[in-house]
């Protein structure tokens, strides 16, 4: 009973290992690679399911806090950065209470730049290979009665591995010419460092049931400091990359549409960021800490064992926080944000 709502409300938020925001490395890390299902006919014991994810994202719009700086656009200043993300993910439902999930992605990000380079002309630098490995498990059908389909909480928790490349290079063309050197941090594949992962998932139904609202978030924790990786930047603090905590959240409504109920809306708002103190472990070295909420629309619609889902989260609110090196300094750094993502999903299922 319990899944059939889970299912309903808790509609696909992706996870990928790499920039989620831009210049700000969010990497988001909850797998609810959930659609429409009616479980009252099928038991989940011994049920796998098979995703495939894609996320697109360009950055160019510059902020120092939540302030833009709307001349380096004008200037052609700005930092651009295109990150393509296809995500793989397998779940499989023990039984009623378990689930276990194992993810993977393969990233494609370019970062056009004038900074990184001669100053004078543009040019593009790239990596692409697979990103770090997610494992987790989910209890599932906690504070849920037997004959009640009305609210429901799940959680997760779960390890990130360090399957990509911390120091993925491509050639920098430098004023004493082409040198292979490691690329920026926000299209690094991999942070280097091994991460736990915690997971809350939450929904009740409002008004009819038909409606409900929902919540997700998840955290990723990062103790390792930094990963040794060399930034080019010219102040001792940021010379080497630091190996940050991320996280993301939603909060929404969606409303099941349809006689046989095999299509959803939602209407959500989303935050993914990357905070600039660690819950553990220090918080030394290079990164863009900072936040973007965006207003979320998706679309789900399900046929037998087929799962489709779409949305394209808008950002209506983009924030640069000030990392350690910026306290220690007395400065505060700029990140570039995207202005729109475009998510979506297909899943088969079998047993």
């Amino acid at each position: 009973m319990f899944r059939f709502l889970l299912c309903l409300i808790l509609v696909y938020t992706p996870v990928f290992s790499v920039s989620a925001n831009g210049c700000i490395v969010v990497r988001p890390t909850s797998q609810l690679s959930i659609g429409l299902e009616d479980v009252h006919v099928r038991d989940d014991s011994g049920r796998f399911e098979f995703t495939t994810a894609y996320r697109y994202l360009t950055s160019d719009r510059h902020f120092r806090g939540r302030e833009e700086e709307a001349h380096r656009q004008e200037e052609g200043s700005d930092v651009r950065n295109t990150v393509h993300t296809v995500d793989f993910s397998l779940n499989y439902w023990m039984n009623e209470e378990w689930r276990f999930s194992a993810a993977v992605p393969y990233v494609d990000a370019r970062r056009s730049s004038l900074y990184e380079h001669d100053r004078v002309n543009r040019h593009t630098m790239r990596a692409s290979g697979i990103g770090d490995l997610r494992l987790m498990a989910y209890k599932e059908n906690l504070f849920a009665g037997e004959d009640s389909v009305e609210r429901g909480v799940t959680i997760g928790f779960g390890v990130k591995l360090p399957t990509g490349d911390k120091d993925a290079k491509d050639i920098a063309y430098r004023p004493d010419g082409p040198e292979l050197r490691n690329v920026d941090q926000s299209i690094q594949l991999g942070d280097g460092g091994i991460g736990a992962i915690v997971e809350l998932q939450a929904f009740s139904s409002v008004i009819d049931d038909r409606t409900f609202a929902f919540f997700n978030a998840s955290y990723l924790i990062n103790p390792r400091d930094t990963n040794g990786v060399d930034t080019h930047r010219s102040r001792p603090a940021e010379a080497v990359m630091s190996v940050p905590d991320t996280y993301q959240a939603r909060l929404g409504l969606t409303r099941v549409l349809g006689a046989k109920r095999s299509t959803s809306i939602d209407a959500s708002l989303r935050v993914e960021g990357v905070p600039a103190d660690d819950l553990i472990g220090d918080s030394n070295g290079f990164r863009r800490p900072g936040y973007a909420v965006y207003f979320e629309p998706a679309i789900n619609y399900q046929r037998g064992p087929h799962r489709w889902n779409l949305s394209v989260p808008v950002a209506v609110e983009r924030n640069r926080t000030r990392s350690k090196p910026d306290r220690l300094t007395g400065r505060h750094g700029d990140a570039a944000f995207a202005d729109y993502l475009v998510m979506s999903s297909y899943s088969f299922g079998w047993q």
